[in-house]
């Protein structure tokens, strides 16, 4: 009975490692690239490092690590990540999906519970 206890042990923790995944490889689904987000002009800079967005107002940049809840994120064949990230005004979340085919990124985002409209991010 050891033995087989042991060996279940063995089996859950070779497929935990099979299937996790680091905060770096799942965002390397996103391009590292400038895109310009459709309904503000926002520039928004993936890097292996994290996010940099610029708009009218200012400019933000988000460390990797600071992104909460990171995970992968699929709609059909297109893949991408979602993420959460809190200001001191508001709280979000992110779902990022990146069309390869067109290399158009969707950007849904929920601010305190309400969805935005959903925005497209284009190559600069």
């Amino acid at each position: 009975m050891k033995k087989v206890v042991i060996l279940l042990v063995i089996f859950m923790a070779v497929t935990g490692a099979m299937f996790a995944q680091s905060a770096e490889s799942i965002w390397a689904a996103i391009p590292a690239a400038s895109f310009v987000k459709s309904d503000d002009g926002a520039v928004w800079t993936f890097s292996p490092t994290g996010l940099t967005i610029r708009d009218k107002s200012g400019s933000i940049t988000i460390p990797l690590r600071d992104l909460k809840d990171l995970a992968t994120a699929a709609d059909g064949p297109a893949v991408g990540c979602s993420f959460a990230y809190d200001t001191a005004a508001y709280k979000r979340t992110y779902r990022i999906i990146v069309n390869a085919m067109t290399s158009v990124i969707t950007l849904a985002i929920n601010r305190d519970g309400v969805a935005l409209p959903v925005a497209n991010l284009t190559k600069q």
